[in-house]
């Protein structure tokens, strides 16, 4: 089916969300209004992000590039002002466009493309006063102390003390549907912008502070999953992956298994709060009778081990724990089945998808790998062959099945059969048998580096043969 008119577009965001976080493919989580909506959807059950840190991961989808295309390969780099965020471009196309809730630019002086913004980019209200000042406001006026708000008792965080309308997610819930509200009451105007509405919210990335609310209370700790891996598998793989214990305490070994259950009860009750809102921001829109025609997109920026190998939280690595995250989309089409896409995808191709949507021009240095295909028959389905992936020194690629992952000036590295072992317990890095794909894996990765580097495709020289 053909789409003739330019559709409102919702982007919906959450921060360290794992892909297997929703109840119609995870019983243990309860999300009612994201499994409504990935009935109306795309659901790409393969997706992964570009980076399992925030801040480059992010700068990836806001540009369609990778990483070290747009230089901001790490947590501690920034976009450069001459980058261009598709948000800009949907501007430039004749969008109007809104955010609320985190986006990371990191101090970045990019233009960021929103006509109206509200970004509070921390996790909580223990967070710099600089990053979450619009929260900190709402809790004062509202007489709520910021120490207060909850008591850290487990790993990464602890039981929220006051009702969950104070909590930042709730919060960003609220502006959400504020900002929502005012644009669905403008009268019809032939002539009036379709918009472009980022809602990020910061959850459920850590602190997990959920327990003790009426969203952990659907959750009985018995009925919750211990972790399939273990932290001894861990003697597989590259030493950082056992030397985080000076950079954060994120080991399980180090707490009861109550602890853990407690934490992973808190880190789903904050799926599920965000759950409601969105419910509600859904709700909003079909309440309009625009929910049929707008294209809503759903993602996170990385996902979060919860439990597996032993952790919590994220490090620097390629691990499906962190890179496989929940990506799906709703047509901008009246009556559409919902359908499950197992190819491999990534979400930094939601900068081209919603150009394309919108009409505009995808410029050829974005990933150009639209989603549009899917739903529209005018447009190609376009598939990659490998889906590559960063986490700055560290490269890696799945193809055929295999990931390979480089790790640069070192004789280690990891490789594993994805088809055979996907919870990735068994390093074939050292296996002859596997030698072929490790140079398979490598040349894959070799040619992404390459288009990282300025002018790589300008040719020698005017007609030289290709080479």
């Amino acid at each position: 089916m053909s789409i003739k008119k330019r559709p409102n577009i919702l982007f919906l965001m959450t921060d360290q969300q794992r892909n297997d976080t929703f109840s119609c493919i995870n019983p243990e989580v309860h999300t009612p209004h994201l499994d409504n909506l990935i009935q109306d959807s795309v659901f790409f059950s393969n997706a992964r992000c570009a980076n399992p840190s925030c801040v480059p991961s992010r700068a990836a989808i806001m540009t369609g590039k990778f990483p070290s295309e747009c230089q901001c390969p790490s947590y501690i780099t920034q976009l450069p002002a001459e980058e261009t965020t598709f948000m800009t471009r949907l501007q430039e196309a004749g969008y109007h466009t809104a955010v609320v809730g985190k986006q990371h630019f990191a101090g970045s002086e990019i233009r960021r493309g929103f006509d109206d913004e509200m970004i509070i980019d921390g996790h909580g209200a223990f967070a710099e006063n600089q990053y979450i000042q619009p929260y900190l406001d709402f809790l004062e006026q509202n007489g709520i102390d910021r120490k207060s708000v909850y008591t850290r008792e487990f790993i990464s965080g602890g039981r929220w003390n006051v009702d969950t309308k104070y909590h930042l997610d709730d919060f960003l819930g609220e502006l959400g549907k504020t900002w929502l509200g005012k644009k669905l009451q403008e009268k019809p105007d032939a002539d009036a912008k379709p918009w472009f509405f980022t809602l990020s919210f910061s959850g459920p990335h850590h602190p997990y502070d959920l327990e003790g609310t009426e969203y952990a209370d659907r959750y009985e700790l018995d009925g919750l999953s211990s972790p399939e891996t273990t932290y001894e598998q861990l003697d597989q793989k590259p030493p950082q992956f056992k030397g985080m214990d000076s950079y954060a305490q994120i080991y399980l070994k180090d707490f009861t298994e109550e602890q853990f259950k407690k934490t992973k009860r808190s880190y789903y009750a904050n799926i599920t709060l965000m759950d409601q809102k969105i419910g509600e921001v859904i709700q909003m829109l079909k309440d309009h009778d625009m929910y049929e025609d707008t294209l809503i997109i759903y993602t996170s920026d990385h996902g979060d081990f919860m439990g597996d190998f032993g952790m919590v939280e994220k490090l620097q690595c390629l691990s499906d724990s962190l890179m496989r995250v929940p990506l799906f989309v709703k047509p901008p089409i009246k009556g559409f089945k919902g359908m499950e896409i197992t190819d491999e995808v990534l979400n930094i191709d939601i900068a081209a998808t919603c150009l394309e949507a919108a009409e505009a021009q995808v410029p050829k240095e974005l990933s150009g790998f639209s989603y549009n295909g899917y739903w529209d028959h005018a447009k190609e389905i376009k598939v990659r062959d490998a889906v590559y992936m960063e986490a700055g020194a560290i490269k890696g690629c799945i193809y055929n099945g295999i990931k390979t992952v480089h790790y640069m000036d070192r004789d280690y590295g990891e490789l594993y059969d994805l088809k055979q072992d996907p919870k990735e317990t068994t390093n074939l890095w050292d296996d002859p048998s596997y030698q072929q794909h490790k140079l398979e894996g490598t040349r894959i990765i070799l040619n992404h580096m390459y288009r990282a580097i300025p002018k790589w495709n300008i040719p020698w020289n005017i007609g030289t043969p290709e080479i």
